[in-house]
């Protein structure tokens, strides 16, 4: 009896994952910000923005227009790629570069499935090593961990996963990346029709470049509640200097959305006017900027 009852158990679990709601990762209006690191006499970071828009026909097969920009609010835009996700969940890039297309990601992969990273080169390729889940805004979505291999063999000990409905750590079109010269890439931001949906935890800023980056310093200052829903209350160190001191509020895109120079330790500001999503809080101390990452529902 207890053997039928536990299996009964692992019948509904197993029925009710399999019947979570599939997030599609191409869709038109979907964006993207991704952080990228060039090598020189000092690394050189930079921050382009990927956006879906439009349809195209490539050798008799539609395919979204994937545009590029490097602009921190984008208005001049470039045609370097072509997406499409077919109803088996299988996403497919074509690079106008290569003037090639080849299959990117497969959110219906089996453990010890195998991804080549650049078409017609068998030897350079991802293999998934395991499956898990991970929240997303109060939704449960698939999370793939996968290994880079080089000829057999592991490229590095990093680790590069997939996050249904978001795409690669890598970037949407750089699932691969780390095992080719050049430069290195991170997903930071990713958008549903301007509404931002998922922030990198290991970053503070969508846009992040050489120069903003220097300004980064988490801490020093408490916000709460947090999340948010009507109002937002800082609190000061008791060492600092309030003739100053300086607040702002930042959307995740950058817009500055309040600025003010406090008048106690404790400064209230109004979020109640605000869209759900991430902001960023940045305190000026006299010598340098903290920035605190603050959820608004």
């Amino acid at each position: 009896m207890k053997t039928k009852l536990l299996l009964s158990v692992m019948t509904i679990l197993s029925l009710g994952l399999s019947s979570q709601e599939y997030h599609p990762l191409i869709e038109e209006g979907n964006s993207w910000s991704v952080l990228t690191e060039t090598s020189g006499s000092a690394p050189n970071l930079s921050t382009n923005t990927f956006v879906i828009a439009g349809d195209t026909v490539i050798n008799q097969i539609e395919y979204k227009k994937l545009y590029m920009s490097s602009q921190h609010e984008p208005n001049e835009w470039r045609l370097d790629w072509a997406v499409r996700e077919e109803d088996d969940r299988k996403v497919y890039v074509w690079s106008f570069y290569l003037m090639q297309g080849w299959l990117m990601y497969d959110f219906e992969a089996d453990i010890g499935d195998t991804f080549m990273i650049l078409p017609n080169d068998p030897d350079l390729y991802l293999v998934l090593d395991s499956i898990s889940t991970i929240d997303i805004n109060g939704s449960a979505r698939a999370k793939y961990w996968l290994t880079t291999m080089v000829d057999g063999t592991p490229y590095s000990d990093e680790t590069e996963s997939w996050i249904e409905g978001i795409g690669s750590n890598k970037g949407i079109v750089f699932s691969g990346s780390s095992a080719l010269t050049g430069a290195m890439h991170w997903l930071t931001c990713k958008w549903e029709n301007d509404e931002l949906v998922y922030l990198n935890p290991d970053y503070d800023s969508c846009y992040i470049t050489s120069v903003s980056v220097k300004e980064i310093n988490v801490g020093k200052f408490k916000i709460f509640p947090n999340p948010a829903t009507t109002e937002l209350w800082l609190q000061l160190p008791e060492n600092t200097a309030l003739a100053q001191a300086q607040i702002e509020l930042y959307s995740s895109s950058g817009r500055l959305l309040h600025k003010a120079k406090p008048g106690s330790h404790f400064h209230k500001i109004d979020v109640a006017h605000l869209p759900k999503g991430l902001y960023l809080v940045r305190v000026w101390d006299g010598e340098r900027w903290y920035v605190e990452k603050l959820v608004v529902r």
